[in-house]
């Protein structure tokens, strides 16, 4: 079957035009430190700090990829073993600029859609704290759904390997552009966090099995709320955007349809085009300590009006800490709701089928780890992932071979050893 009419769910990268409005940011925020400099009297409060991760995993499959976020390949069909998967090295840099605005930088080398580690800009941002409850964000901030959104480019911060991409590929992209209201307070025994703010950010589509990329881009609006006690952590979430997406493969089908089916064949198209399509984003996520037993647990839904299928994402995390040591499983799903077929097609209905078929990514996973403390700046982690692809699923790979077995997939196993620090 041809993928290439849809992008994988996870595999989108920021655009040239986010790239653009990155170093807008960027410059606006150098023109305030500029100002602030020429200020007398003005003494910068400086943190300059690092994280990274060097990693080695190798996948059983030769039939597909096992990638994540914006890579267009990864070990298994393409090679067996890759150090690219996960190896990442980031810089930060925060100013102090005055007692209640400070500037923040990031920037990250990761394996990217061109197949490199050209560095991006993952944070650019101006941070106002009018009062102690309030602060706001102006220009590129983390992508805020999940529990480990803020940090999710640092994976020291994190129990697993990587975090599982049933959920987390649901929002594949680290960044967004926009205007961003923080508010603490509390609420009886909990510490509050209302996070809420207006976004567009724009990616590129890296094709399956090509080095063609198609643009995508969505402007929306999110909601966040957190709450927080000495050893729990809960968070909720909702996002609503218009999204857009076009390929020359769609848009020939589309075109096809409106031209030679009737009476329904334009309607058809219509419905199956992502052209500033309603999207919906909810999370909904608890973490848990006490005693050296850690219990995590996410949910995550994504609706995109028009040919993508309803996706929904959930795991659990279990861990236990003996001194610097930490064994932990998680178990996470993957799977999809929506259409397989439109009487509407016509004598076109083997390629509406495709499309329809080019968003199932069903799938369940095991995980089982181990992680060693060797300073307070490294940790050593080991996982191996247990993942089986649902009956007509492509699963969460990519680049898949002729001969995928489509209809009844294998189980793969995805071995990872990594050494995560901060400097």
């Amino acid at each position: 079957m041809n993928r290439r009419f849809a992008p994988a769910g996870h595999k989108f990268r920021l655009s040239r035009q986010a790239a653009q409005l990155s170093f807008i940011w960027i410059r606006l925020s150098i023109a305030a430190i500029l100002l602030t400099l020429g200020r007398p009297g003005i003494a910068l409060e400086t943190y300059i700090g690092g994280f990274g991760t060097a990693s080695l995993s190798c996948f059983s499959s030769d039939t597909a990829d096992y990638v994540i976020n914006d890579q267009p390949e990864g070990p298994g069909r393409t090679r067996h073993c890759d150090a690219g998967l996960d190896s990442t090295l980031g810089v930060q840099l925060d100013l102090g600029l005055s007692e209640s605005v400070d500037f923040g930088l990031q920037i990250v080398a990761g394996r990217n859609v061109e197949r490199n580690f050209k560095p991006d800009v993952t944070l650019a941002q101006l941070r106002w704290r009018p009062t102690d409850a309030l602060t706001l964000r102006l220009g590129r901030m983390p992508s805020s759904a999940f529990l480990h959104a803020e940090n999710r480019q640092v994976r020291y911060a994190m129990p697993w390997v990587r975090p599982p991409l049933e959920v987390y590929g649901l929002v594949p992209a680290f960044s967004q552009d926009g205007l961003e209201i923080i508010n603490e307070g509390s609420f009886g025994r909990w510490q509050t966090e209302w996070h809420g703010g207006i976004t567009r950010i724009a990616f590129d589509v890296a094709a399956s099995n090509s080095r063609e990329t198609f643009p995508i881009e969505a402007n929306g609006a999110f909601l966040n709320l957190t709450l927080r006690d000495r050893n729990t952590q809960i968070k909720l979430g909702y996002g609503y955007s218009k999204t857009s997406f076009t390929s020359a493969d769609a848009e020939a089908l589309f075109g096809a349809l409106s031209a030679l089916v009737f009476p329904d064949g334009a309607q058809l198209a219509d419905d199956l085009a992502i052209d500033q399509a309603a999207t919906h984003l909810f999370g909904l996520g608890m973490s848990h300590e006490q005693n050296d037993w850690l219990a995590m647990a996410e949910f995550g839904f994504r609706s995109i009006e028009g040919f993508f299928r309803d996706q929904y994402g959930a795991y659990v995390t279990l861990g236990k800490r003996f001194g610097p040591w930490m064994p932990y499983s998680t178990l996470a799903w993957r799977w999809t709701r929506g259409p397989d077929s439109d009487s509407r097609a016509g004598f076109l209905q083997p390629q509406v089928d495709v499309v329809l078929a080019s968003s199932r990514y069903d799938t369940s996973s095991l995980a089982l780890g181990l992680s060693r403390e060797i300073t307070e700046q490294a940790t050593l982690k080991f996982q191996a992932d247990w993942i089986q692809p649902d009956k007509n699923s492509w699963g969460l790979y990519y680049n898949h071979a002729p001969d995928y077995d489509y209809a009844n997939p294998d189980s793969d196993w995805l071995f990872t050893l990594s050494l995560d620090f901060i400097f």
